[in-house]
């Protein structure tokens, strides 16, 4: 009987080892493969928030053009401008959000199902954006957490006041954002 005792608690033992690393599986959405390729269309991202800020402040396409020229990663940024200027959209952010979300499905081969999660991190590196701005023209932190007023939940004041806390430039601190919520979710 002592034995039974014995094998019935090592059994219930796998079985509960079993279920926690089940379940660590199911937390981590993406690959690091995944991940990598997310963090090349979170530059991509970048470059087309820029672009498409610029196209709806009646910046032509040529200049654009000529800015990215000469730029690291021409290639890459010009396609990029050739793209944003063949769409139509009237806000950045959702322009941007779009952008991702399509460069996670194709360059990182994320089935649209499972982009919301990585959606959600780029997001994040979007507030982050937005916050240095308001940090970098001196302004109060409550006015940037007004910007984001509508947005429920305790996560961009909590970005925001990293942002003010925060003595790196703007890609090292969006680059943090993202990986910071990334890495909750990911190998």
């Amino acid at each position: 009987m002592k034995n039974y005792k014995i094998v019935v608690m090592m059994v219930l033992i796998m079985f509960l080892s079993a279920c926690v690393s089940q379940t660590k599986r199911k937390a981590n959405v993406y690959t690091h493969q995944e991940y990598n390729k997310m963090t090349v269309c979170i530059g991509m991202a970048d470059t087309a928030k820029y672009v498409a800020s610029r196209k709806l402040g009646g910046v032509t396409k040529a200049k654009m053009k000529g800015f990215y020229k000469s730029k690291p990663n021409s290639q890459l940024n010009l396609a990029t401008v050739d793209k944003v200027y063949s769409e139509k959209f009237k806000s950045t952010w959702d322009y941007t959000v779009g952008f991702f979300n399509e460069c996670a499905q194709n360059l990182a081969s994320v089935p649209p199902a499972r982009v919301k999660f990585a959606s959600y991190c780029s997001q994040n590196s979007l507030i982050a954006d937005v916050a240095y701005g308001y940090k970098s023209s001196g302004k109060a932190k409550d006015k940037a957490y007004a910007h984001f007023v509508k947005l429920k939940g305790k996560t961009p004041n909590s970005i925001i006041d990293s942002v003010y806390a925060s003595s790196k430039n703007r890609s090292a601190i969006k680059l943090d954002v993202w990986n910071n919520c990334m890495a909750k979710i990911s190998d």
